[in-house]
């Protein structure tokens, strides 16, 4: 039955592919997918007009209405920022037929050339950070990314999911719930008191495409309002690669004389700002690849996990402020670097 599905999802991304293009399509590769429910699909059709595209298979049926990954598309094209061309869809196939941005992620530039060929990328991914942020950022016109926000709620219980299956399931640590709950309400509630502009949500260096030197947005379908260094956190302190110090404070300096010195009174308080969104990122992170083991059995992203351990200490280290809450993640933190 599934076999079946599958089966005729492709033969419906064929069909839109030839109808796009004007040409048969000479074949259907699965691609690697990321950690959501979405397949991905190559097609190549070397007598079009392009020579591929890329299917995105839904786990279900669809409505233009119901699917955020459609109109944040467009608001995000609308305001500049690079994302892939949508050439067709099905709603009932659950399919839809959009740009092949390559193979390149930015991550894969680093991994491959350094700073040297990366370098000038990221100094692109801070400009499309920039337009997004300072785009008109009221709701208007419906669109979905401007009606959703984060909020201190939000946060804390995504602190204590990274509690739950990093700290207690991968671990096998007993946590005090409660007087984590203080310390996560408190950090949580100091960064939405940062101010908010557009996020991308996962804006790392393997959603962000590489393709004829220009950087292509993926998976932004959960953009939504948030802390101006929320992108920002995710960019630099990649969970993924890193970037080594000296890099970071590239970046840093360089969203600072882009946009941040619109938005903060001066650099010490921005700095603070990025440091405590940072922290919440990178735990956040932690407890995702914990949870990919636990209810996924996806081991691939634990090895991202010690990495990403060593940026909060490093945190932590630029936050003294912020010691009773290391204080009380330490144990947890040393235990997920043995």
């Amino acid at each position: 039955m599934k076999a079946n599905l599958a089966e005729q999802t492709h033969e419906r991304l064929k069909t839109l592919a030839q109808e796009h293009f004007g040409a048969d399509v000479t074949s259907l590769t699965p691609l690697a997918g990321d950690a959501s429910t979405r397949d991905y699909v190559r097609l190549t059709h070397p007598g079009g007009a392009r020579p591929s595209s890329v299917g995105m298979i839904m786990p279900e049926p669809f409505t233009k209405e119901t699917l955020p990954f459609i109109d944040v598309c467009a608001h995000l094209g609308e305001i500049g920022v690079r994302v892939p061309e949508i050439f067709g869809m099905d709603e009932a196939a659950g399919v839809i037929l959009l740009e092949d941005c390559g193979d390149d992620s930015l991550e894969d530039v680093w991994r491959r050339g350094g700073w040297e060929e990366a370098g000038p990328r990221y100094d692109e991914a801070i400009d499309m950070m920039a337009a997004m942020q300072e785009a008109p950022n009221t709701p208007a016109d419906g669109r979905i990314a401007l009606t959703r926000r984060f909020d201190a709620e939000f946060f804390t219980n995504e602190l204590h999911h990274t509690r739950k299956y990093a700290f207690e399931s991968l671990l096998g640590m007993a946590t005090d719930e409660r007087a984590f709950d203080a310390a996560f309400r408190s950090l949580c509630g100091e960064i939405c008191r940062i101010p908010f502009r557009l996020t991308h949500r996962d804006y790392h260096g393997r959603n962000l495409m590489v393709l004829d030197e220009a950087v292509i947005a993926i998976d932004f379908q959960d953009a939504r309002m948030g802390p101006a260094t929320y992108d920002l956190a995710s960019l630099v302190f990649d969970s993924y690669v890193d970037l080594g110090a000296g890099a970071r404070e590239y970046l840093i300096d360089r969203y600072w004389e882009t946009c941040g010195h619109r938005l903060f009174s001066a650099k010490e308080e921005y700095q603070r700002a990025l440091r405590g969104t940072a922290i919440q990122r990178n735990l956040k992170a932690i407890g995702t690849f914990a949870y990919q083991k636990a209810a996924r059995g996806a081991e691939r992203y634990l090895a991202s996990i010690p990495h990403t351990v060593r940026m909060v200490q490093e945190h932590f280290e630029k936050r003294r402020d912020l010691g009773p809450l290391h204080a009380s993640l330490e144990p947890f933190l040393d235990a997920l670097l043995k």
